[in-house]
């Protein structure tokens, strides 16, 4: 997906429900891609040792998720050979709560920015039989509620506003973008 024909591209809204236990393995916590002082880090402590003692433990695993191609247009694409097969573990053991990956995407620069460049997928586990007989893998319809897909052409036609906002911090917004305008223009 480097460049996606945004034509035909979809988008839906998806809600976890908070009653299931279903987990993701997360190959990309922030704390292997962000450069920390002591100080910040002890003050900042979200993962205790036996986490960040988990993920050394998975670090070699890790590294092979995030192997980058060296040709662009190459027919065989080898960095996708773990991830794969991560993948196929991870269907196949259908007695497991952990329903997919979320990793880092080799795509973007700098992602350590922040949660923009972070992937989730979530392989179907299912027999034959099943996925003929339903529209959607039934075990991960049932962890989500979603909405039905959007065309992104119409999504960008929106003027979208999230409810949290409040209309004073949108005109706070609004007036900082003019004043940054402005200075820009005014030198």
């Amino acid at each position: 997906m480097d460049k996606p024909d945004f034509d035909k591209l979809y988008i839906s809204a998806y809600k976890i429900d908070k009653n299931n236990d279903s987990k993701v393995l997360n190959i990309g916590p922030d704390f292997l891609y962000k450069q920390r002082s002591i100080l910040e880090s002890k003050r900042k402590n979200k993962y205790d040792f036996n986490t960040k003692l988990s993920y050394l433990a998975l670090w070699p695993l890790i590294i092979a998720c995030n192997y980058l191609k060296k040709y662009d247009n190459a027919s065989f694409v080898q960095e996708y050979i773990i991830p794969n097969l991560l993948m196929q573990w991870i269907s196949r053991n259908s007695n497991e709560n952990v329903v997919g990956i979320a990793y880092r995407s080799t795509k973007l620069p700098a992602n350590a920015l922040g949660s923009r460049g972070i992937n989730v997928v979530l392989p179907p586990k299912v027999r034959y039989e099943e996925m003929a007989n339903n529209e959607f893998c039934p075990n991960l319809a049932k962890i989500f509620k979603f909405t039905l897909p959007v065309s992104w052409q119409v999504l960008k036609t929106v003027e979208y506003v999230p409810e949290s906002v409040a209309q004073s911090d949108r005109e706070n917004l609004s007036r900082r973008l003019r004043r940054r305008k402005n200075r820009e223009l005014t030198g």
